[in-house]
Protein backbone atom coordinates (compact mmCIF):
# COMPACT_ATOMS: atom_id res chain seq x y z
CA UNK A 1 0.00 0.00 0.00
CA UNK A 2 1.38 3.48 -0.52
CA UNK A 3 2.85 5.41 1.90
CA UNK A 4 4.85 9.23 1.37
CA UNK A 5 5.10 12.52 1.11
CA UNK A 6 7.34 14.80 0.96
CA UNK A 7 7.55 18.61 0.90
CA UNK A 8 10.52 21.12 0.82
CA UNK A 9 8.56 23.21 -2.02
CA UNK A 10 8.08 25.66 0.62
CA UNK A 11 11.66 26.25 1.01
CA UNK A 12 12.16 27.42 -2.48
CA UNK A 13 13.69 30.86 -2.66
CA UNK A 14 12.40 33.63 -5.32
CA UNK A 15 15.62 33.26 -6.63
CA UNK A 16 15.46 29.53 -7.26
CA UNK A 17 12.12 30.08 -8.63
CA UNK A 18 12.94 32.51 -10.73
CA UNK A 19 15.96 30.51 -12.50
CA UNK A 20 14.12 27.46 -12.73
CA UNK A 21 11.01 29.44 -14.38
CA UNK A 22 13.93 30.77 -16.91
CA UNK A 23 15.32 27.42 -17.38
CA UNK A 24 12.02 25.10 -17.74
CA UNK A 25 9.16 27.63 -18.98
CA UNK A 26 7.97 25.29 -21.41
CA UNK A 27 8.19 22.33 -19.21
CA UNK A 28 5.96 24.23 -16.09
CA UNK A 29 3.44 25.00 -18.57
CA UNK A 30 3.36 21.46 -20.20
CA UNK A 31 0.42 21.07 -18.93
CA UNK A 32 -0.99 23.89 -21.02
CA UNK A 33 -2.06 23.13 -23.92
CA UNK A 34 -2.55 26.62 -25.13
CA UNK A 35 -0.06 28.66 -24.98
CA UNK A 36 0.96 28.61 -28.49
CA UNK A 37 -2.27 30.84 -29.62
CA UNK A 38 -1.70 33.20 -31.89
CA UNK A 39 -1.81 36.81 -31.42
CA UNK A 40 -2.89 38.88 -34.51
CA UNK A 41 -1.30 42.67 -32.89
CA UNK A 42 1.97 43.08 -31.00
CA UNK A 43 0.72 43.25 -27.16
CA UNK A 44 1.41 46.74 -26.50
CA UNK A 45 -1.34 47.54 -29.33
CA UNK A 46 -3.88 45.36 -27.90
CA UNK A 47 -7.33 45.60 -25.62
CA UNK A 48 -7.28 42.00 -23.42
CA UNK A 49 -10.64 41.61 -20.91
CA UNK A 50 -10.78 38.56 -18.66
CA UNK A 51 -14.21 37.61 -18.83
CA UNK A 52 -15.99 34.54 -17.26
CA UNK A 53 -16.74 31.87 -20.31
CA UNK A 54 -20.79 31.51 -19.69
CA UNK A 55 -21.32 35.41 -19.36
CA UNK A 56 -19.20 36.25 -22.47
CA UNK A 57 -21.17 33.80 -24.31
CA UNK A 58 -24.08 35.62 -23.09
CA UNK A 59 -23.43 39.16 -23.76
CA UNK A 60 -22.08 38.04 -27.51
CA UNK A 61 -18.79 38.15 -27.15
CA UNK A 62 -17.75 34.47 -27.23
CA UNK A 63 -19.16 31.41 -29.44
CA UNK A 64 -18.22 28.36 -27.99
CA UNK A 65 -19.46 24.70 -29.04
CA UNK A 66 -18.74 21.94 -26.76
CA UNK A 67 -18.45 18.34 -28.26
CA UNK A 68 -17.92 14.54 -26.44
CA UNK A 69 -14.27 13.27 -26.36
CA UNK A 70 -15.11 10.01 -24.50
CA UNK A 71 -15.66 10.04 -20.46
CA UNK A 72 -12.66 12.10 -19.36
CA UNK A 73 -12.64 14.80 -21.89
CA UNK A 74 -14.71 17.51 -23.43
CA UNK A 75 -13.51 19.18 -26.42
CA UNK A 76 -14.29 23.54 -26.78
CA UNK A 77 -14.13 25.46 -29.64
CA UNK A 78 -13.90 28.82 -28.50
CA UNK A 79 -15.07 31.97 -31.00
CA UNK A 80 -13.62 35.51 -29.87
CA UNK A 81 -16.46 37.82 -31.94
CA UNK A 82 -15.66 40.88 -29.46
CA UNK A 83 -13.36 42.80 -31.76
CA UNK A 84 -10.89 43.03 -28.57
CA UNK A 85 -8.58 39.94 -27.09
CA UNK A 86 -10.18 37.95 -24.23
CA UNK A 87 -8.61 35.94 -21.52
CA UNK A 88 -11.19 33.45 -20.94
CA UNK A 89 -11.90 31.38 -17.59
CA UNK A 90 -13.20 28.47 -17.31
CA UNK A 91 -14.78 28.81 -13.72
CA UNK A 92 -15.68 26.08 -11.08
CA UNK A 93 -18.96 24.11 -11.37
CA UNK A 94 -19.38 24.04 -15.21
CA UNK A 95 -21.57 21.03 -16.93
CA UNK A 96 -21.24 20.45 -20.27
CA UNK A 97 -24.99 18.99 -20.37
CA UNK A 98 -26.31 16.25 -22.83
CA UNK A 99 -29.88 17.23 -21.96
CA UNK A 100 -29.32 14.12 -18.90
CA UNK A 101 -29.53 15.12 -15.74
CA UNK A 102 -29.68 13.50 -12.08
CA UNK A 103 -31.91 14.59 -9.02
CA UNK A 104 -33.25 17.75 -10.61
CA UNK A 105 -31.09 18.13 -13.73
CA UNK A 106 -32.59 18.58 -17.05
CA UNK A 107 -34.33 15.83 -19.10
CA UNK A 108 -33.63 13.71 -22.01
CA UNK A 109 -30.63 13.17 -23.97
CA UNK A 110 -28.65 9.60 -24.45
CA UNK A 111 -25.83 10.21 -23.75
CA UNK A 112 -23.14 11.35 -20.12
CA UNK A 113 -23.39 14.71 -19.08
CA UNK A 114 -19.83 15.96 -17.78
CA UNK A 115 -18.83 17.70 -14.68
CA UNK A 116 -15.57 20.36 -16.40
CA UNK A 117 -12.24 20.71 -14.63
CA UNK A 118 -9.70 23.44 -15.56
CA UNK A 119 -8.07 24.34 -18.59
CA UNK A 120 -4.71 24.23 -17.40
CA UNK A 121 -5.09 20.20 -16.12
CA UNK A 122 -2.80 17.47 -17.27
CA UNK A 123 -4.10 14.28 -18.22
CA UNK A 124 -5.26 12.29 -14.98
CA UNK A 125 -5.45 15.38 -12.64
CA UNK A 126 -9.09 17.67 -12.02
CA UNK A 127 -9.35 21.00 -10.92
CA UNK A 128 -7.63 24.29 -10.13
CA UNK A 129 -5.98 23.26 -6.86
CA UNK A 130 -6.80 26.42 -5.36
CA UNK A 131 -6.77 25.53 -1.92
CA UNK A 132 -2.88 24.80 -2.03
CA UNK A 133 -2.34 28.60 -2.59
CA UNK A 134 -5.29 30.01 -0.35
CA UNK A 135 -6.03 27.76 2.78
CA UNK A 136 -9.26 28.74 3.77
CA UNK A 137 -10.80 29.93 0.95
CA UNK A 138 -14.38 30.48 -0.13
CA UNK A 139 -14.76 31.85 -3.07
CA UNK A 140 -13.40 32.12 -6.82
CA UNK A 141 -14.00 35.80 -8.29
CA UNK A 142 -12.88 35.40 -11.93
CA UNK A 143 -9.91 38.31 -11.08
CA UNK A 144 -8.21 35.61 -8.89
CA UNK A 145 -7.98 33.00 -11.59
CA UNK A 146 -6.11 34.78 -14.85
CA UNK A 147 -3.42 32.59 -14.46
CA UNK A 148 -5.48 29.64 -15.63
CA UNK A 149 -6.80 31.82 -18.25
CA UNK A 150 -7.35 30.81 -21.68
CA UNK A 151 -6.23 33.98 -24.26
CA UNK A 152 -8.09 34.14 -27.57
CA UNK A 153 -7.08 36.56 -30.24
CA UNK A 154 -9.52 38.95 -32.21
CA UNK A 155 -11.29 37.28 -34.19
CA UNK A 156 -9.95 33.59 -34.34
CA UNK A 157 -11.35 30.29 -32.47
CA UNK A 158 -9.22 28.47 -30.03
CA UNK A 159 -9.91 24.41 -29.29
CA UNK A 160 -9.47 23.20 -26.02
CA UNK A 161 -9.71 19.85 -24.33
CA UNK A 162 -10.67 20.47 -20.87
CA UNK A 163 -10.71 16.98 -18.14
CA UNK A 164 -14.48 15.98 -17.11
CA UNK A 165 -15.72 13.42 -15.01
CA UNK A 166 -19.64 11.71 -16.02
CA UNK A 167 -22.44 12.88 -14.47
CA UNK A 168 -24.67 9.63 -15.13
CA UNK A 169 -23.67 6.20 -14.31
CA UNK A 170 -23.95 3.78 -16.89
CA UNK A 171 -25.07 6.22 -19.57
CA UNK A 172 -23.18 5.77 -22.47
CA UNK A 173 -20.09 7.84 -23.20
CA UNK A 174 -20.31 10.89 -25.54
CA UNK A 175 -18.48 10.99 -28.74
CA UNK A 176 -17.39 13.44 -31.17
CA UNK A 177 -20.71 13.75 -32.89
CA UNK A 178 -22.18 14.61 -29.82
CA UNK A 179 -23.15 18.39 -28.86
CA UNK A 180 -23.33 19.54 -25.39
CA UNK A 181 -25.41 22.88 -23.79
CA UNK A 182 -22.53 24.53 -21.79
CA UNK A 183 -23.88 26.08 -18.50
CA UNK A 184 -22.91 26.43 -14.92
CA UNK A 185 -23.95 23.74 -12.31
CA UNK A 186 -26.70 25.82 -10.51
CA UNK A 187 -28.51 25.47 -13.86
CA UNK A 188 -28.21 21.86 -14.40
CA UNK A 189 -29.24 20.21 -10.93
CA UNK A 190 -31.34 21.57 -8.05
CA UNK A 191 -29.40 19.30 -5.77
CA UNK A 192 -27.48 21.63 -3.52
CA UNK A 193 -25.21 18.60 -3.06
CA UNK A 194 -23.97 17.71 -6.43
CA UNK A 195 -23.48 21.94 -6.62
CA UNK A 196 -21.30 21.43 -3.52
CA UNK A 197 -19.18 19.03 -4.76
CA UNK A 198 -18.86 20.01 -8.44
CA UNK A 199 -17.64 23.56 -7.37
CA UNK A 200 -15.11 22.00 -4.51
CA UNK A 201 -13.64 19.68 -6.18
CA UNK A 202 -12.82 21.80 -9.55
CA UNK A 203 -11.56 24.62 -7.24
CA UNK A 204 -9.51 22.30 -4.76
CA UNK A 205 -8.19 20.06 -7.15
CA UNK A 206 -7.68 16.24 -7.29
CA UNK A 207 -6.74 13.37 -9.18
CA UNK A 208 -9.41 12.47 -11.69
CA UNK A 209 -9.84 9.10 -10.05
CA UNK A 210 -11.06 10.70 -7.01
CA UNK A 211 -13.40 13.53 -8.76
CA UNK A 212 -14.94 10.46 -10.73
CA UNK A 213 -15.70 8.46 -7.71
CA UNK A 214 -17.11 11.10 -5.50
CA UNK A 215 -19.34 12.25 -8.14
CA UNK A 216 -20.99 8.78 -9.31
CA UNK A 217 -21.27 8.55 -5.38
CA UNK A 218 -23.08 12.21 -5.32
CA UNK A 219 -24.97 12.22 -8.71
CA UNK A 220 -26.35 8.78 -8.90
CA UNK A 221 -26.03 7.18 -5.43
CA UNK A 222 -23.83 4.38 -6.91
CA UNK A 223 -21.90 2.88 -3.60
CA UNK A 224 -17.85 2.64 -3.55
CA UNK A 225 -18.33 -1.70 -2.92
CA UNK A 226 -20.34 -1.31 -6.59
CA UNK A 227 -17.49 1.23 -8.03
CA UNK A 228 -14.75 -1.02 -6.40
CA UNK A 229 -16.08 -4.43 -8.01
CA UNK A 230 -17.33 -3.12 -11.53
CA UNK A 231 -15.27 -0.15 -11.93
CA UNK A 232 -11.55 -1.70 -10.23
CA UNK A 233 -10.07 -1.25 -13.45
CA UNK A 234 -10.74 2.36 -13.37
CA UNK A 235 -10.47 3.37 -10.06
CA UNK A 236 -8.01 1.73 -7.86
CA UNK A 237 -8.75 1.39 -3.56
CA UNK A 238 -6.94 4.59 -2.66
CA UNK A 239 -9.13 7.00 -4.94
CA UNK A 240 -12.76 5.78 -3.70
CA UNK A 241 -11.09 6.11 0.21
CA UNK A 242 -10.07 9.64 -1.00
CA UNK A 243 -13.74 9.93 -2.72
CA UNK A 244 -15.66 8.87 0.42
CA UNK A 245 -13.76 10.93 2.90
CA UNK A 246 -14.18 14.04 0.44
CA UNK A 247 -18.54 12.72 0.02
CA UNK A 248 -18.17 12.60 4.17
CA UNK A 249 -17.11 16.42 4.26
CA UNK A 250 -19.54 17.85 1.40
CA UNK A 251 -22.16 16.59 4.08
CA UNK A 252 -20.49 18.33 6.70
CA UNK A 253 -19.80 21.60 5.13
CA UNK A 254 -22.16 24.42 5.97
CA UNK A 255 -21.36 26.56 3.15
CA UNK A 256 -21.53 26.11 -0.41
CA UNK A 257 -18.39 25.25 -0.62
CA UNK A 258 -15.86 22.33 1.53
CA UNK A 259 -13.55 23.98 3.49
CA UNK A 260 -9.98 22.71 2.41
CA UNK A 261 -9.16 22.57 6.02
CA UNK A 262 -11.86 19.97 6.86
CA UNK A 263 -9.56 17.87 4.23
CA UNK A 264 -6.14 17.98 5.63
CA UNK A 265 -6.60 17.39 9.36
CA UNK A 266 -6.21 14.24 10.81
CA UNK A 267 -4.42 12.93 7.67
CA UNK A 268 -0.02 12.70 8.87
CA UNK A 269 0.33 11.18 12.36
CA UNK A 270 4.13 10.96 13.99
CA UNK A 271 5.59 9.56 16.70
CA UNK A 272 9.09 10.87 18.14
CA UNK A 273 11.32 8.59 20.28
CA UNK A 274 15.04 8.97 21.05
CA UNK A 275 17.82 5.65 21.00
CA UNK A 276 20.36 6.48 23.07
CA UNK A 277 20.48 8.29 26.60
CA UNK A 278 21.85 11.69 25.14
CA UNK A 279 19.10 12.02 22.45
CA UNK A 280 16.03 11.55 24.97
CA UNK A 281 15.40 15.02 26.35
CA UNK A 282 16.19 16.72 22.58
CA UNK A 283 14.12 14.28 21.23
CA UNK A 284 11.32 15.55 23.55
CA UNK A 285 11.49 18.94 23.08
CA UNK A 286 11.56 18.37 19.04
CA UNK A 287 8.11 16.38 19.81
CA UNK A 288 6.66 18.75 21.65
CA UNK A 289 7.64 21.54 18.62
CA UNK A 290 6.22 19.39 15.67
CA UNK A 291 2.88 19.07 16.54
CA UNK A 292 0.60 21.48 13.69
CA UNK A 293 3.43 22.27 11.91
CA UNK A 294 3.04 21.31 8.42
CA UNK A 295 4.05 17.48 6.62
CA UNK A 296 3.60 17.50 3.08
CA UNK A 297 1.71 20.27 2.84
CA UNK A 298 -1.10 18.09 5.81
CA UNK A 299 -0.64 19.58 9.82
CA UNK A 300 1.18 16.89 11.94
CA UNK A 301 -0.48 15.36 14.85
CA UNK A 302 1.71 14.43 17.27
CA UNK A 303 0.62 10.90 18.94
CA UNK A 304 2.58 10.21 22.30
CA UNK A 305 3.84 6.80 23.57
CA UNK A 306 2.63 3.38 21.98
CA UNK A 307 -0.69 4.96 21.38
CA UNK A 308 -1.67 3.77 17.80
CA UNK A 309 -3.97 6.74 16.05
CA UNK A 310 -7.36 6.11 14.55
CA UNK A 311 -7.87 8.08 11.55
CA UNK A 312 -11.41 8.83 9.97
CA UNK A 313 -9.62 9.18 6.49
CA UNK A 314 -7.13 7.88 4.73
CA UNK A 315 -3.39 8.64 6.31
CA UNK A 316 -0.19 8.15 7.19
CA UNK A 317 1.37 7.48 10.23
CA UNK A 318 5.20 8.03 10.99
CA UNK A 319 7.30 6.65 13.51
CA UNK A 320 10.32 8.71 13.87
CA UNK A 321 13.60 7.27 16.06
CA UNK A 322 16.29 9.88 16.35
CA UNK A 323 20.05 9.05 17.67
CA UNK A 324 22.99 10.63 17.19
CA UNK A 325 26.25 9.59 15.12
CA UNK A 326 29.90 8.62 16.81
CA UNK A 327 30.65 12.26 14.88
CA UNK A 328 27.65 13.94 16.84
CA UNK A 329 25.59 14.57 13.53
CA UNK A 330 21.39 13.64 14.06
CA UNK A 331 20.24 10.81 12.37
CA UNK A 332 16.05 9.86 11.87
CA UNK A 333 14.99 6.72 11.02
CA UNK A 334 11.21 6.41 10.05
CA UNK A 335 8.91 4.05 9.18
CA UNK A 336 6.08 4.76 7.28
CA UNK A 337 2.60 3.11 7.26
CA UNK A 338 -0.85 4.03 5.83
CA UNK A 339 -4.51 3.26 6.36
CA UNK A 340 -7.89 4.05 4.46
CA UNK A 341 -9.38 4.85 7.59
CA UNK A 342 -9.58 3.63 11.49
CA UNK A 343 -6.70 2.34 12.95
CA UNK A 344 -5.56 -0.92 10.28
CA UNK A 345 -2.10 0.63 9.83
CA UNK A 346 0.32 -1.38 7.01
CA UNK A 347 3.57 -0.66 6.30
CA UNK A 348 4.21 1.76 3.36
CA UNK A 349 8.52 1.33 4.06
CA UNK A 350 11.23 2.98 5.85
CA UNK A 351 13.42 5.96 5.28
CA UNK A 352 16.74 7.48 6.79
CA UNK A 353 17.89 10.68 7.08
CA UNK A 354 21.04 12.41 8.27
CA UNK A 355 21.55 16.08 8.88
CA UNK A 356 25.51 17.73 9.63
CA UNK A 357 23.47 19.54 12.62
CA UNK A 358 23.50 17.57 16.39
CA UNK A 359 20.04 16.98 18.08
CA UNK A 360 20.77 20.02 20.10
CA UNK A 361 21.42 22.42 17.17
CA UNK A 362 18.25 21.04 15.55
CA UNK A 363 14.65 22.82 15.20
CA UNK A 364 11.38 21.72 14.71
CA UNK A 365 10.85 23.34 11.38
CA UNK A 366 14.03 21.77 9.83
CA UNK A 367 13.41 18.58 11.48
CA UNK A 368 10.08 18.53 9.55
CA UNK A 369 12.14 19.62 6.27
CA UNK A 370 14.22 16.90 6.77
CA UNK A 371 11.35 14.39 7.11
CA UNK A 372 9.77 15.87 4.57
CA UNK A 373 12.13 15.51 1.46
CA UNK A 374 13.38 12.31 2.63
CA UNK A 375 9.58 10.85 2.31
CA UNK A 376 9.19 12.71 -0.91
CA UNK A 377 12.74 11.06 -2.27
CA UNK A 378 11.58 7.86 -1.17
CA UNK A 379 7.24 7.44 -1.93
CA UNK A 380 7.88 9.24 -5.24
CA UNK A 381 10.05 8.17 -7.76
CA UNK A 382 11.36 9.72 -11.18
CA UNK A 383 12.76 8.18 -14.17
CA UNK A 384 13.51 9.05 -17.76
CA UNK A 385 10.96 7.62 -19.93
CA UNK A 386 12.83 9.03 -23.17
CA UNK A 387 14.98 11.66 -24.22
CA UNK A 388 15.34 13.98 -27.11
CA UNK A 389 17.25 16.69 -28.36
CA UNK A 390 16.25 19.19 -26.24
CA UNK A 391 13.93 18.02 -23.45
CA UNK A 392 13.99 15.02 -21.44
CA UNK A 393 10.59 13.48 -20.22
CA UNK A 394 10.04 12.29 -16.81
CA UNK A 395 8.10 9.13 -15.70
CA UNK A 396 6.58 10.20 -12.19
CA UNK A 397 5.05 7.50 -10.03
CA UNK A 398 3.31 8.10 -6.83
CA UNK A 399 3.14 5.63 -3.77
CA UNK A 400 1.27 7.73 -1.41
CA UNK A 401 -1.95 7.19 -0.46
CA UNK A 402 -2.83 10.99 -1.43
CA UNK A 403 -3.17 13.02 -4.73
CA UNK A 404 -0.35 14.75 -5.51
CA UNK A 405 -1.27 18.51 -5.54
CA UNK A 406 2.86 19.84 -6.69
CA UNK A 407 5.69 18.40 -6.90
CA UNK A 408 9.55 20.15 -7.04
CA UNK A 409 12.19 18.38 -9.40
CA UNK A 410 15.84 19.36 -9.29
CA UNK A 411 16.86 19.60 -12.45
CA UNK A 412 20.01 18.06 -12.75
CA UNK A 413 22.23 16.29 -10.14
CA UNK A 414 24.41 18.52 -8.37
CA UNK A 415 22.95 20.55 -5.61
CA UNK A 416 23.12 23.70 -7.70
CA UNK A 417 21.20 22.73 -10.29
CA UNK A 418 17.82 24.85 -10.86
CA UNK A 419 14.77 23.72 -8.71
CA UNK A 420 11.46 23.27 -11.23
CA UNK A 421 8.29 23.59 -9.93
CA UNK A 422 5.67 22.10 -11.33
CA UNK A 423 1.90 23.06 -9.65
CA UNK A 424 -1.77 21.56 -10.08
CA UNK A 425 0.40 17.84 -11.10
CA UNK A 426 -2.53 15.54 -9.87
CA UNK A 427 -1.30 12.59 -9.67
CA UNK A 428 -3.14 10.30 -8.04
CA UNK A 429 -2.45 7.42 -5.58
CA UNK A 430 -0.97 4.40 -6.85
CA UNK A 431 -0.57 6.13 -10.55
CA UNK A 432 2.11 7.43 -12.63
CA UNK A 433 2.17 10.21 -15.07
CA UNK A 434 4.90 11.99 -17.41
CA UNK A 435 6.42 15.47 -16.99
CA UNK A 436 9.14 16.92 -20.06
CA UNK A 437 11.94 18.93 -18.73
CA UNK A 438 14.82 20.73 -20.20
CA UNK A 439 17.66 18.19 -18.28
CA UNK A 440 19.36 15.37 -19.30
CA UNK A 441 17.69 13.91 -15.80
CA UNK A 442 16.18 14.99 -12.61
CA UNK A 443 15.39 13.83 -8.80
CA UNK A 444 12.70 14.74 -6.88
CA UNK A 445 13.05 17.75 -4.20
CA UNK A 446 9.28 18.21 -2.99
CA UNK A 447 5.83 16.99 -2.56
CA UNK A 448 2.83 19.02 -1.94
CA UNK A 449 -0.53 17.10 -0.14
CA UNK A 450 -3.96 18.70 0.01
CA UNK A 451 -5.43 15.63 1.54
CA UNK A 452 -7.59 15.00 -1.76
Amino acid sequence: MPWRRLHLVRALSAAGLASSLMFLGAAAAAGRALDDEPSTLPESATTTQTVDVLKAVEAGDLKVVARGQGQEKVRLSIENVSGKRLNVIIPPGLVASSGLGQRGGMGGGGFQSMGLGSITNRPGSFGRFEAAAAPGFRSMPVSAAEDSALTVPEGETVDVTVPGVCLNYGVAAPSPRDVFTLMDVDRYTADLRVRKALRSLAALGTSQGVAQAAMWRICDDVSFQEMASRDGKVLNPHELALAARFVEAVDQAPGDLVDPAALAEGRVFVNVRAEGPSAVAEADRLAAKLDGLRLLGLPITLVEGDETPTAAAPALFVKLVLSESRDGEAVGRMQVGSTPTGDLWRPLGKAVFRDHSSLAVLDAPTLAALMEHELATSFVTVRVARRSTTSTTLRIDNRLPFTIAGLSLRAGASPGSPLVPFDAVGLGPARSLTLPIQAPHAQIMGVELNGL
